[in-house]
């Protein structure tokens, strides 16, 4: 999972608010709703925004991909690198290793 807080920090350390973002277009309005949505002090708040967003929107999962072009846009509006803007923890699943497909395929 992908938390966004660090460039949700580093934009308000520019001063630069979701409506300067929205005026002068600066990202999209669908990708600030995702960066919006997956940003948190914890993962675990982020998953909870999801559960949460599920749960009210009739079971449909809120996806929160955003393409290494626009990480790339937005690195250089605030002229850092992608490092700068993201978390990323990938929750590792025994079943998806290398190891176990090739066993599975047996």
């Amino acid at each position: 999972m992908i938390n966004y807080n660090k460039l949700m920090r580093k934009l308000k350390e520019k001063g630069i608010t979701t409506y300067v973002i929205r005026k002068k277009a600066l990202i999209p309005q669908g990708t600030l709703t995702k960066l919006k949505m997956c940003s948190a002090d914890s993962m675990e708040e982020i998953e909870e925004k999801l559960r949460n967003y599920k749960e009210t929107h009739g079971g449909k999962d809120f996806v929160c991909d955003v393409s290494t072009k626009t990480i790339e846009d937005i690195c250089q509006l605030l002229q850092c690198q992608p490092q700068d803007l993201i978390e990323w923890e990938v929750d590792l699943k025994e079943e998806l290793s290398y190891e176990a497909i090739i066993a599975n395929k047996d």
